[in-house]
């Protein structure tokens, strides 16, 4: 009977071994060129003999071996560096650990401080982001760098009269969630709530923090019409790198009755934006592909806006809890590069701005330079005053972390 339980022991561990054979060389073939998740997907759609069980496990063995970010001591095995992401990622058994590591797998439910302690011979918390230097002195660096070997929540914000339609599928569907916001749910980041909600007709799925971009824009009189006697009727507004839009959406949901008005350099992203918008029932806006850093003779249209949204390529450092490949994959180099690009999209902006008239300036990054160090730039070098500033810090809430400063052309 041992020989038998040896046996299928023996079994379960080889089987499961396998799965860091598959895990490896993704790990290693991955260089950086794109998200990946869509690198993952393409690795899967030429291997069709991995299951929905497998591409699972194997994604989440990647996932969390990236978590693990510089915190590894560097003799330790690749398979260790694997048990280790799953043993951080969970907080449940699961047949993996219970296999290859029970000792990890009797404690997978125990507080994180109390992992970091039973593994502090082979990981070094604090060596986990890479950047240290170069984040702000406004983040408790501690709690954002603790936050990377837990996974991110999934938040959605009910769009204006869908809150008793949202409320009432997600009775239907028995799906957990926590409030926290009048019109903002946060999920398990595992749960498919595109199957059960209309998306971005019912609810747009929008991170906490870049929800709260809006309360910057609220704080405007001028612009939330408490005092629009110098703006006039409606709020032109331009965001001028949109990207997948959300932004777009929610300031179309708060300041309701305004001309809108996106672009980005690259034109498949404004044909993605004309079905999203679809969707969101946005039908009367105005749209172009800019180049805002490369075409600086252009000119781009011949409105003149109340308030212009710069949401800025960045580093994405802010957010590297939901890609932590990017921990792995970026430079110094690179945050010179994005602050430099950001300096040169705002300028580009300004002639297109009314007078009295304002910016807001957004990154989903922690570092001082294409934060703090941008805003005294914007401000010394190009004429604008800051109204406020803030980082909206997500890392004690399984959220993002941006930063947003809102300015005023001075007269």
């Amino acid at each position: 009977m041992s020989d038998t339980r040896e046996n299928d022991s023996n079994s379960k561990g080889n089987h499961f071994h396998r799965y860091l054979q598959y895990a490896l060389p993704l790990i290693k073939g991955y260089k950086g060129n794109e998200p990946f998740h869509l690198y993952l997907k393409k690795y899967f759609s030429a291997n069709k003999k991995h299951g929905s069980r497998d591409r699972k496990l194997i994604t989440a063995l990647c996932y969390g071996y990236f978590r693990l970010g510089g915190g590894v001591n560097k003799d330790a095995s690749p398979e260790e560096k694997f048990l280790l992401g799953m043993f951080f990622s969970n907080n449940q058994s699961t047949p993996l650990l219970e296999s290859l590591k029970p000792e990890w797998n009797e404690k997978v439910g125990d507080p994180i401080a109390e992992k970091l302690n039973l593994v502090k011979d082979i990981f070094i918390e604090e060596n986990i982001f890479p950047f240290k230097d170069e984040v702000s002195a406004e983040i408790n660096f501690e709690q954002f760098n603790a936050s990377f070997l837990e996974q991110p929540k999934l938040f959605i914000r009910i769009r204006p009269g869908k809150h008793q339609k949202v409320m009432d599928k997600l009775a239907a569907a028995g799906i957990p969630f926590e409030k926290t916001g009048e019109n903002t749910l946060a999920f398990a980041n595992t749960q498919k709530i595109s199957e059960v909600l209309n998306i971005d007709e019912e609810a747009v799925i929008q991170d906490f923090n870049s929800q709260k971009v809006s309360e910057l824009i609220l704080a405007q009189p001028k612009i939330t019409g408490t005092d629009r006697s110098s703006q006039g009727a409606k709020i032109s507004l331009w965001d001028c790198c949109a990207a997948s839009g959300g932004k777009a959406i929610l300031a179309s949901d708060i300041l309701e009755d305004i001309d809108l008005t996106v672009s980005d350099n690259r034109r498949e992203i404004l044909q993605n934006l004309k079905e999203r918008f679809s969707k969101a029932g946005i039908k009367n806006y105005n749209s172009f592909v800019a180049d805002l850093a490369g075409d600086t003779g252009s000119k781009f249209t011949d409105k003149k806006f109340n308030l212009i949204l710069v949401d800025a390529p960045c580093t994405g450092s802010g957010t590297w809890s939901r890609t932590p490949e990017q921990m792995h994959n970026s430079s110094k180099k690179s945050i010179e590069k994005y602050a430099s690009l950001q300096r040169s999209i705002v300028a580009n902006t300004l002639s297109y701005l009314k007078e009295n008239s304002y910016l807001l300036y957004v990154t989903c990054s922690v570092f001082k330079k294409e934060n703090e160090e941008n805003v005294d730039f914007f401000q010394s070098k190009l004429g604008l005053e800051l109204l406020e500033s803030r980082y909206l810090k997500g890392y004690d809430m399984g959220a993002d972390t941006l930063f947003a400063a809102m300015f005023k052309m001075k007269d």
